[in-house]
């Protein structure tokens, strides 16, 4: 009997030692994960901001900052932009987010949830944080290469640029080639020359140094965030600059969203990109201006914008882009593309440049 009852207070024992024990690991594990409280996290990506044309994929690395004692136990997708396909993968230790987009334009908040476990692992830690990168994607269109366009010739030489063209004011002469016009011969001084060499007469270019191009947005912020309008108004925009730029033309951008105008230029087509991403940021300083739309040579809007009277009034004067518009319900005098995405827009630029 005395036997029996020294093993069992022997086994009691041993059971509040235990107990004793496990008490004071999870007290240290939840005093390590209250310390943790105090800190974040620290998720980080390996840049802040990336390009590619829409869809193309864009990977970038996620670093979680914690201490060698704890461990990460999960980073899963908690939010994703509309118009953003996203997944995360592991590449040995590293964590890699994969972005894609068929749609053009720029897209910031994608947020991830976080979960680490305490050294010993028995609590788990959960945070939701936003990645702090922006994707930014192209329009396909920037991808063309436009063909040269065909201005006018009944047009030509009205506005000199003091340019090489085929304008009506003397430029310059030069050997003629096989690609001249033989109507451009300079026969007379054919005469004097000691040499077979032909010459022909270059006119001066009456093509203008700058086009200005106006986007009217009037759109809330939830909807210029809309994929599908981001998307529309990025192609009409390179739609028109492209051939504007590849004539050796600057763009000049102004962009009216609500009450503020601002503008920036384009002279090729790698700031015709940066131009493009310009409108869709918001996170950058962007220059005033005192031009009006009515200073623009080309209108791109949307049904939303020609709602406005005064606004509409332009449209029925000046070239312009209606994105997405119903043709059926407007009639105007001048140049207009009913832009749905894939309507061809260098006739128009031509007839502007032509003028």
């Amino acid at each position: 009997m005395l036997v029996s009852v020294t093993g069992t207070l022997a086994f009691y024992g041993w059971g509040l030692a235990l107990g004793f024990a496990f008490s004071a690991i999870c007290l240290f594990s939840l005093v390590a994960l209250v310390r943790l409280r105090k800190e974040s996290l620290g998720i980080t990506v390996d840049r802040s901001r990336a390009r590619a044309f829409k869809g193309e994929q864009i990977p970038a690395s996620i670093s979680v900052g914690l201490s060698k004692s704890w461990t990460l136990a999960q980073l899963d997708l908690m939010t994703v932009p509309e118009g953003l396909e996203a997944r995360i993968t592991e590449d040995g230790p590293r964590r890699m987010l994969t972005v894609k987009s068929n749609f053009a334009g720029v897209y910031k908040g994608v947020k991830v949830r976080v979960g680490v476990l305490d050294p010993l692992g028995i609590f788990e830690r959960t945070e939701v944080h936003e990645i702090g990168m922006e994707f930014e994607f192209l329009p396909n269109y920037l991808l063309a290469r436009p063909e040269p366009l065909r201005v006018s010739a009944a047009m030509l030489g009205d506005f000199p640029a003091g340019r090489r063209g085929h304008g009506q004011e003397f430029y310059s002469a030069e050997v003629y080639t096989a690609s001249g016009n033989s109507r451009d011969i300079m026969w007379k001084r054919q005469a004097k020359m000691p040499n077979d060499f032909l010459m022909v007469r270059v006119g001066e270019a009456n093509i203008p140094e700058m086009m200005t191009v106006c986007f009217i947005e009037k759109q809330d912020a939830p909807m210029r965030h809309n994929a599908n309008w981001m998307d529309l108004a990025s192609e009409a925009i390179a739609h028109v600059g492209l051939p504007v730029v590849a004539s050796g033309v600057t763009m000049r951008l102004i962009h009216v969203f609500g009450d503020r105008t601002t503008v920036t230029l384009a002279k090729d087509p790698e700031s015709l990109a940066q131009a493009l991403m310009w409108v869709w940021r918001e996170d950058i300083e962007k220059e005033g201006t005192e031009l009006e739309p009515e200073d623009a040579d080309i209108l791109i809007a949307s049904q939303a914008e020609t709602a406005t009277p005064a606004i509409m009034g332009l449209f029925e004067r000046k070239p312009s882009v209606l994105l997405g518009w119903d043709r059926r319900r407007v009639v105007l005098g001048t140049g207009v593309v009913f832009f749905t995405g894939r309507e061809e827009v260098g006739w128009l630029v031509a007839k502007v440049l032509s003028r």
